[in-house]
């Protein structure tokens, strides 16, 4: 491939010339399969034919993530609930931009990243709230939350009740030794 190979309407952007390139000697090394390359690499690609040469989208469209963007912010914030997710890593993984990325989050799911990641964070404490080995603190930390005075205040405030009372509420056959 030679910088005057054309796509259709003109000339390949220099852009487009490096990730094919770049693409393709991930495909060429034949030696060492490399998934995770490939599909940054590709990704990578399709993310900016996407934004460069979608014009045909229409603009609600484009400013929502697509499919597999979605998919893919969900698993990492899921992944690393308990810690403290970087939104910029996740957009990077997306193909996009920090900025980009959370208007195009929180036109696809409704809410920012950092609302949604809160939100998971809070169900998965409601679950484990059922096993009562777990401390309330230890429940916290373990969902990401700083402190069990973070924790309870944020839960409180998302469902009205503190955490102790909604573990207490919770049918007996629920509830784990």
């Amino acid at each position: 491939m030679n910088a005057r190979t054309h796509i259709p309407g003109g000339p390949l952007d220099p852009v487009t010339l490096d990730l094919l390139l770049t693409l393709a000697a991930t495909l060429a090394d034949a030696d060492t399969p490399q998934p995770e390359a490939l599909h940054q690499h590709s990704s990578a690609l399709c993310a900016h034919l996407l934004v460069h040469y979608g014009d045909s989208a229409p603009e609600s469209q484009r400013l929502a993530l697509s499919p597999w963007q979605a998919r893919r912010a969900k698993q990492l914030m899921l992944e690393q609930l308990g810690g403290s997710p970087s939104i910029a890593d996740i957009a990077s993984a997306c193909s996009l931009s920090r900025s980009h990325f959370s208007r195009a989050f929180k036109k696809t799911t409704g809410q920012s990243p950092r609302d949604w990641l809160q939100q998971a964070r809070l169900e998965r404490a409601k679950a484990l709230l059922a096993d009562k080995a777990l401390s309330i603190a230890q429940v916290g930390l373990d969902c990401g939350f700083a402190d069990q005075s973070h924790f309870t205040r944020v839960f409180t405030r998302a469902t009205g009740t503190t955490p102790f009372a909604w573990r207490r509420a919770l049918p007996r056959q629920a509830l784990t030794n």
